[in-house]
């Protein structure tokens, strides 16, 4: 078996190897980019682009050449090579990584930047826009399978953008709706005054037109123009022409498709998983910076694809953009995913914004994919509980969650291996599992379904997506971050309403001393101190616990026959990577830590009641008599170490309830009438005594079978 691992290191050694080769002498590539609002200098002309390979006539396009991988050295050299009739050049000199030229004429411009011996080139379709509309082809409804993605469109946010804002349903106050002119440049198609390419502006522009006129009449104020809610008269000054501009139409995403209808030629529209395309607009400033913070995000910072995760099936759904939407559109299954793969086209698609949402439009809130996992289960096949199927934070769950079932990657019939492969842990990211208390422990079924958070209605993003913090733009909720490096902010704003005026995750004191090291800290700190318990009882490499990334043989070696130490690795890796420490399910990370320990858990037996304390207090318990189960209330004004203990008539000892040090307050223990071998104890009286600290107090209670 060791030969056998060990021949199977080698080869993965060699693969990534040859992968790491394969890499460095990849091509050059020359790729068009976005511009979005915040990449615009201070007061130039409306240049917004969307990355596209269709642009207007009279429009600027961007491009950047990358050479990561490529060996290549040196300043790139631009050439631009022109449609007939055109005097375009590009705007940069050689030696700048970026580039860009203005179109002055349609047809096909091809850029081209050489890198050392190296060169790479791209191609774009300068073009006029059409628009959407009732013309005899319907504009970009021409397509006879587009009817469902036109019928969604039309009812989308982007599809009435413009209709809703002229029409006094946007940002609505006392009855009116605010909007100004610079709210249209990017509620339209093709905005640009200056650019006679058929786009919304340019028709609309002029001293009498309707851009100068449609809010003569109106209340100003704060900055906006106020609309009574629901006056269409604005709206309807618009022509049949301009009205197939207005909104945010096909062509604001896909590119001017004035050529493409002409031919129906694919080359003369654009297409792309690039956040650049929204990013021209919702990369702005103060509530429209969304993708200002996207682009901090580690989605949108991800390391796809290339020879790792980007050409495996089972990674391409969750590293790669192109992967995930596949995995949506077939139903959450990925058969037949790797048969229509092109990795030099698919595998370095971002998790952009349209992975996530429907530009065309969905029945879900905010245009989410989906509300739902696969089979409303985790991977182990634990079925959420009915009410905890639909969630926004599902959409998530489908990435952030073990791609593996304990059940299956322990298998403790099949010595002395115990059936693992390339790992001895939950493959990263199992937050969803961790959230709903699952796929955790292979032994215990009793706290299946434990949890701390899970009753959150929107999930994940309830925490992850909160609104700004402090009234400004710190933490915007598409960064996903909970905590912002810049400011030191945490954010626990949504946290407040349970836990009070906390600042910081680790503010929230954890019940009792989880990690038995005699303080009660901040949740966190116990997590990791348990953390650190179990580390030091597992075997380690390197100063790390075995079994992360390529076994070993000598790995293999130590835990040969050992279904504890893999067990207690699957619930060190567990907990360590779903990176809260405790955060998303305190209740759930310290059972399966402690059963990795093998630590009888108080969580079941004890917990905080509301109120404060002044003074030390034993209270009778009830019900009393009872049978079999009976509580006990105490308070502590101080934190202490508590020991509960029940006795027979005869003073002895039957059975401890509680030996923790627990955090000041009220509190209220359950006793299930065992005694400590776990045996059914018999009718009569018994003395239950707390000690706590120099406290110490009895009292009598009678069971009654």
């Amino acid at each position: 078996m060791k030969r056998f691992v060990s021949i199977c290191s080698v080869l993965i050694i060699l693969g990534l190897v040859f992968a790491v080769v394969a890499d460095s002498t990849a091509a050059i590539k020359v790729k068009t980019v976005g511009r979005s609002l915040n990449q615009l200098p201070s007061g130039s002309a409306w240049n917004i682009a969307p990355g596209l390979r269709s642009i207007g006539i009279q429009s600027r396009a961007y491009f950047k050449v990358d050479t990561l991988g490529s060996g290549a050295t040196g300043s790139p050299a631009w050439t631009l090579t022109l449609p007939a009739g055109s005097a375009a050049v590009l705007d940069s000199a050689a030696g700048k990584f970026m580039n860009s030229f203005k179109a002055d004429v349609g047809g096909q411009y091809i850029v081209t930047s050489t890198v050392g011996s190296q060169s790479a080139s791209d191609t774009v379709w300068a073009s006029t826009y059409v628009g959407v509309g009732a013309d005899a082809q319907a504009g970009c409804f021409c397509h006879p399978t587009a009817a469902a993605i036109k019928t969604s469109w039309a009812a989308s946010v982007h599809g009435t953008m413009l209709k809703r804002g002229t029409t006094g349903y946007l940002e609505v106050e006392r009855g009116k709706g605010a909007y100004a002119n610079g709210c249209i440049k990017c509620h339209t198609t093709g905005y640009d005054t200056l650019a006679a390419n058929n786009n919304f502006g340019f028709q609309v522009k002029g001293t009498t037109g309707w851009l100068n006129t449609w809010y003569q009449g109106l209340e100003f104020f704060g900055g906006d123009y106020w609309i009574t809610t629901g006056d269409t008269s604005r709206w309807n000054m618009l022509n049949a022409n301009q009205k197939m501009q207005a909104n945010v139409g096909c062509e604001q995403c896909h590119g001017p498709a004035g050529d493409h209808k002409l031919t129906g030629d694919k080359m003369k529209v654009g297409k792309t998983l690039s956040g650049d395309v929204c990013n021209q607009c919702h990369d702005g400033s103060g509530r429209h910076s969304l993708g200002t913070y996207y682009n901090t995000s580690g989605h949108a910072k991800l390391l796809y694809g290339g020879a790792s995760e980007g050409g495996r099936s089972n990674c391409q759904p969750c590293h790669t953009g192109k992967g995930f939407m596949y995995y949506m559109d077939h139903n959450k299954d990925t058969t037949g995913l790797a048969a229509g793969w092109v990795a030099s086209r698919d595998a370095g698609t971002s998790i952009s914004c349209q992975v996530c949402h429907d530009p065309h439009g969905s029945s879900n809130p905010k245009q989410l994919r989906t509300m739902t996992l696969k089979g409303d289960s985790l991977r182990n096949g634990y079925v959420l509980p009915a009410n905890l199927r639909t969630s926004p934070g599902h959409l998530c769950g489908n990435c952030h969650s073990s791609r593996y079932s304990i059940n299956v990657r322990i298998k403790a019939t099949q010595p002395p291996y115990f059936g693992f492969s390339s790992r001895f842990y939950p493959h990263y990211n199992m937050q969803t599992d961790m959230l709903y208390g699952a796929n955790g422990s292979q032994t215990d079924s009793s706290f299946v379904g434990l949890a701390t958070h899970a009753g959150l209605e929107g999930g994940c993003v309830t925490c992850h997506m909160q609104g700004r913090m402090r009234s400004n733009n710190t933490l915007a909720n598409h960064s996903f971050s909970m905590t912002d490096t810049t400011y030191g902010f945490r954010a626990v704003t949504v946290c407040k309403s349970c836990h009070g005026e906390i600042e910081d995750f680790n503010d929230i004191r954890a019940f009792y001393d989880f990690d038995r090291n005699g303080r009660i800290e901040g949740v966190q700190t116990e997590i990791q101190g348990l953390l650190d318990r179990l580390k030091a009882v597992l075997p380690q490499r390197n100063g790390e616990v075995v079994g992360g990334g390529t076994v070993t043989a000598a790995d293999s070696a130590l835990i040969a026959n050992r279904l504890d130490y893999l067990r207690g690795i699957w619930a060190y890796k567990f907990v360590l990577e779903d990176r809260s420490k405790g955060v998303h399910n305190s209740k759930y990370a310290v059972r399966i830590l402690y059963q990795a320990l093998g630590w009888t858990p108080l969580t079941n037996s004890v917990k905080q009641l509301p109120g404060t304390a002044t003074e030390f207090a034993l209270a009778q318990n009830y019900p009393n008599p009872f049978n079999p189960t009976t509580n006990i209330r105490f308070s502590l004004p101080s934190d202490q170490h508590v020991t509960l203990q029940v006795f027979d008539i005869t003073g002895a000892l039957v059975k401890t309830v509680l030996d923790e040090t627990l955090r000041s307050g009220n509190a209220e223990a359950t006793w299930n009438g065992t005694n400590n071998d776990g045996a059914r104890v018999a009718s009569g009286m018994y003395l239950y005594r707390v000690k706590a600290g120099s406290f110490v107090m009895t009292k009598k209670m009678i069971m009654m079978k």
